[in-house]
Order: structure tokens, then sequence, then C-alpha cells
């Protein structure tokens, strides 16, 4: 082969091959933007946070799309957002979630905020992750909506129940899944089963709560995120029964957290005491440390006895 002809064979092959690497270098280069693209809040503070006309729009659309969700309880996902709102768009998922956020705040006194990733619980879990060479996720990629009002806007008497399917059956959910996580938080974390059903039957809930039966219930806040489900098995080849417990799940945390737990209690009980102040830290693993500036640590655990 002439000289000639065999530089013009290897100008086209290496042009072949630019083209072949631009693909998943430009892919690469998406999964990193998008990676770091979570919006924080240097991104959702900047005063008069404004974007052009398209962007307010699809921001407005992911400000509908995490009320749909979070008016079904339904965990508010980065994929589902780069699905249902920004389209052919995804590449501008941190400039329309600072948006977002930004109307979220000043107009609906809300915010999305990150759920914490579901840790492994399993031994089964504990020993894939350890054969797994891939990192960690840096975060859970879902969200939920909170409130950002000041405590004098969070009165029950402001925000009431919501009507569907009736404020009554409502009002009896959120009060059964307080209590719920409650008594798995005061309990180390974990609650056994045989433990939930003594706790159901003295509540009068061990066959229906308000109209519902319990196990619907129950599958219905396992599927929410308010509680996780732990079913451990005995390994290959050994006899034994399979034990199940109950884990506060990863909106409990967000949307419950210590402090609602502290005020479910301190309800129940009635007027707070230093006596009771005393067993519910101790219930619940708080300790307070006060550090150099003043600040105060909480780490959570412990356990209250049962006839507390």
């Amino acid at each position: 082969m002439p000289p000639s002809q065999r530089r013009r064979r290897d100008v086209v092959e290496d042009d072949d091959m630019e083209e072949e690497q631009r693909p998943r270098q430009r892919q690469n280069r998406d999964e990193t933007e998008d990676d770091a693209s979570m919006g924080s809040d240097e991104d959702t503070t900047m005063g008069g946070l404004s974007g052009n006309g398209e962007d307010d729009q699809l921001a407005k659309k992911l400000v509908r799309y995490a009320i749909s969700c979070e008016y079904a309880r339904t965990p508010i996902k980065r994929d589902g957002i780069r699905e249902k709102v920004l389209g052919n768009q995804s590449r501008s998922f941190r400039r329309i979630f600072s948006l977002a956020q930004h109307q979220l705040r000043s107009a609906w006194g809300m915010e999305l905020r990150e759920l914490p990733t579901r840790e492994k619980m399993s031994l089964h879990e504990r020993r894939q992750a350890m054969k797994s060479n891939s990192q960690p996720k840096l975060g859970s990629r879902s969200y939920i909506l909170t409130s950002t009002l000041p405590d004098a806007y969070r009165d029950p008497a402001i925000l009431c129940p919501s009507k569907t399917p009736s404020a009554e059956a409502e009002a009896t959910y959120v009060a059964f899944y307080t209590m719920m996580v409650s008594l798995i938080w005061l309990n180390s974390g974990e609650l056994s089963d045989q433990k939930l059903r003594r706790y159901l039957m003295r509540l009068n809930a061990d066959q229906n709560v308000s109209t519902e039966k319990t196990e619907m219930t129950l599958k219905k806040m396992e599927r929410q995120g308010y509680v996780i489900k732990k079913t451990e098995r005995p390994p290959v080849g050994q006899d034994g029964e399979q034990s199940v417990s109950w884990l506060v799940g990863p909106r409990a945390k967000e949307e419950i957290g210590l402090d609602g737990v502290l005020g479910m209690t301190r309800e129940v009980y009635g007027d707070s005491n230093p006596e009771l102040e005393k067993k519910l830290r101790a219930s619940l693993g708080i300790r307070e440390n006060a550090d150099e500036d003043g600040s105060t640590s909480r780490n959570g655990g412990g356990r209250m006895a049962e006839g507390d």
C-alpha cells in the first residue's frame, strides 16, 4: 500500500476512535455533573435567585411534581425528576432544583430535603456490601417536602389534617405511625414483631386501625418509609425459625425525628418533669455534651423499660 493511502487510513481510524470515545466521555461527564448537582444551601440562599422563562416553568413543574408526590407520601426521586420534569434538560438539574427550592421556600413555606440512605441491616446485606468493591452512595437520591414555617405557625389549629380520605382518618393514621415510630425508637431503634403485637393489643389496635385492617396499615407504613420490616432467616443448612423485627424508616427520621418522639412521649405522660426527662434521654440514648462553643450533641440508642 502506498504511504499516502496508509496515512489516510490511519487518519480515518483515529477519527473513528475519537468518535467512539466522545460518547463515553460525555456520559461520564454527565454522571459526574449529576452526582455533584445536589442542591446545597449555598445554591438556594442566594438573594434574587431567578432564571429565564423556560427555567422558571421547569422549576414550577418540579414544584407541582414534588407536591403531588408528597401528597401521596411517595419519595421524590431524582430519576423521577429527570424523567417527568426535566426531560431532555436533565443536565440542568442543579439549576432547576435551586430555582424550585427558592420557590418552595418563598411561596410555600417548604423545602426539599434528602432522605437518609438505607443502612445495611441484615447479615446478608452486610456481607454483600463487604464483598462488593463499589463505592458507597453519597446520598439516597430521594427527597421529601418539609416545612420551613416558624414554630408559631405550626400550631395544630392551623395545620389541620388532610380531608382525604377524611380528616378523622388522616389524624388517626398520623397518630398511629407516630406512636409506632416512638415505640421503636424507645426500644433501641429496633422492636421485635412479638413485642410490637403486645403493644398493639394494649392499644386495642391489633385488629383494626380506624376503618382499616392493622396489617394493611403496617404495610402502608412500610411502603411509605415510616418503618422497615427486617426478616432474619437462619443460615442455609441450619434449623431454626426466622426472626422479624421493625426499625425506623428514612421518612420517619426526617418527618418525626427524635424531637417528635420526645413531644409524643411528653403528651402521653403529661407535664414534663426532671424524672421523665431523665428517663427519656436514657431511653433514647441522648447525651447532652456541651462543646466549647456551647452546642450539644445527641447520640441515639438506649432502651426504655416496658413498664416505664
